[in-house]
């Protein structure tokens, strides 16, 4: 089921929208859904980017780090083996 929306935009954000579905040649309508997907999925990653930064803040300054971080640093943020 769909929802429709209504809302404001200045002349200068339609034009460029405009402009895009002119390029691509589809609905300006399908080029809003578009930028507003990506925003969605841009803040699910910003979530989940502050979920895992709150995550590795847990514990910092109790005890020492392990001697590899900088070597593995992927392998901590990623959960992949260590070299």
């Amino acid at each position: 089921m769909n929802t429709v929306v209504e809302f404001e935009l200045s002349s200068e954000q339609y034009e460029q929208l405009a402009t895009v579905a002119r390029i691509r040649q589809i609905p300006v309508a399908e080029v809003a859904r578009a930028a507003v997907n990506e925003w969605l999925e841009s803040q699910v990653q910003l979530k989940q980017a502050r979920a895992l930064m709150r995550e590795l803040g847990q514990g910092l300054g109790e005890g020492a780090a392990p001697g590899d971080v900088a070597r593995n640093h992927d392998c901590y943020l990623y959960a992949q083996q260590h070299s």
